[in-house]
């Protein structure tokens, strides 16, 4: 069970790690915010690429999007604890996809945002509790049939 975990911890690192450098390689460091942050990815995040989000239509599954999301985790916890539980954010953010129609009403190559925010918020604090999650954004969303932002 040890090497189980730590197997799922050196993998989420790893992980990490990838798509921080390949945030860093693509170009500039991000710049500082208004609020002092940086806009670009942080040492206390976490991220979920690619959940698919199932759009269905009169009973029909008529497509899917691919969302990535950026977690950042608060100040207050410790983070190594909380990255420990990356393989539960990601069970519970991909159920989530599932039990709630992210898509945009109007247009089944969209996501809705505010609603895929509202619902992952929910399922991150669920995970790893409310004082470790701070602000979720999307960072990446595609649709099958070829859109995407």
């Amino acid at each position: 069970m040890k090497r189980a975990i730590a197997m799922a911890l050196i993998a989420s690192t790893l992980l990490a790690g990838l798509a921080n450098s390949s945030a860093s390689a693509s170009g500039p460091a991000p710049k500082e915010g208004a609020e002092g942050e940086a806009s670009g990815a942080s040492a206390r995040s976490m991220d979920a690429p690619y959940l698919a989000v199932p759009v269905i239509r009169d009973g029909v599954l008529t497509n899917y999007l691919f969302v990535s999301l950026r977690i950042e985790i608060t100040n207050n916890v410790d983070l190594w604890a909380t990255r420990e539980k990356a393989h539960f954010l990601r069970d519970a953010l991909v159920r989530a996809s599932h039990a709630s129609d992210l898509s945009d009403a109007n247009d089944t190559n969209a996501l809705n945002q505010a609603r895929a925010l509202e619902v992952y918020r929910a399922a991150a604090i669920s995970t790893l509790g409310e004082r470790a999650v701070g602000p979720i954004t999307v960072v990446a969303s595609y649709s099958s049939r070829g859109g995407g932002v």
